[in-house]
């Protein structure tokens, strides 16, 4: 059984074909993660529609630079997540990001808005789904202040030497169909063992053009046994194992 535990599946247009070509290659379970405060409601109509969609929900941190309400809406924010504690399976996705977002005004709301995030997820006892581009120090020096049950770092791409953190740590990497380009992605992979490495989508983010869906993370799964050198069924059964541990609520 494969599992996308980050896949953005509120914006897809036709998300009945997403989740036919995702049963198709063996995908069984989705985790549709948050982003807007907007979205929100919009994620847990969808896991409400469909059985093998599960909600995680959380503020992106390009929120930030896209709503410009987003602060009076924080309070709302967290109202929906609170209200649904025994719906969602994890928090996320959040973080912080100063690779997109290059102004640096907006980034002691960004962290304000991450540490709430922080604090409901301990608050919860939930997982975190975490973004970290270009302010991985920061999210990695923030993280010890919190007692989180799990961390997932998605789609790191950062310093080796907070890859490095992260693998002491026992934090969780999932791995996107941009390993089939992205030579950091790469290093993730290799640097990681198996027992701490997930499969996420990220769609309907684009790779080479191509729309991301959960479909994708099948191909993943192959080339993360070619480059480990480990069958692919027992890869399989491994990350299966680590999502377990990681999202229990999914099961």
């Amino acid at each position: 059984m494969l599992i996308d535990i980050h896949c953005h599946a509120n914006l897809y247009l036709v998300i009945d074909e997403i989740i036919k070509e995702a049963k198709n290659v063996g995908v069984e379970k989705i985790v549709s993660v948050g982003m807007s405060v907007l979205g929100l409601e919009r994620i847990l109509e969808i896991s409400n529609a469909h059985n093998m969609i599960y909600p995680a929900l959380g503020i992106h941190p390009e929120e930030i630079k896209m709503n410009k309400k987003i602060e009076s809406q924080l309070d709302y924010a967290i109202a929906i997540i609170r209200n649904s504690k025994e719906k969602i399976c994890a928090i996320g996705e959040i973080g912080l990001d100063h690779h997109f977002v290059k102004e640096k005004e907006f980034y002691p709301l960004q962290k304000k808005i991450f540490e709430t995030m922080l604090s409901l997820a301990q608050e919860l006892e939930l997982p975190v789904n975490l973004h970290t581009k270009g302010a991985e120090k920061i999210v990695f020096d923030m993280l010890p202040s919190y007692k989180i049950p799990n961390v997932n770092i998605h789609w790191y791409s950062g310093p080796e030497e907070f890859l490095n953190t992260g693998i002491d740590r026992g934090y969780y990497f999932s791995i996107t169909p941009a390993i089939s380009y992205s030579p950091a992605v790469k290093k993730t992979v290799i640097k990681v063992d198996k027992e701490h490495l997930l499969l996420e989508s990220d769609g309907p983010v684009k790779y080479s053009g191509k729309i991301g869906t959960p479909a994708m993370i099948r191909e993943v799964l192959n080339t993360i046994s070619k480059f480990k050198e480990i069958p692919v069924e027992e890869l399989e059964n491994q990350i299966y194992e680590n999502t377990k541990k990681v999202f229990p609520k999914i099961f």
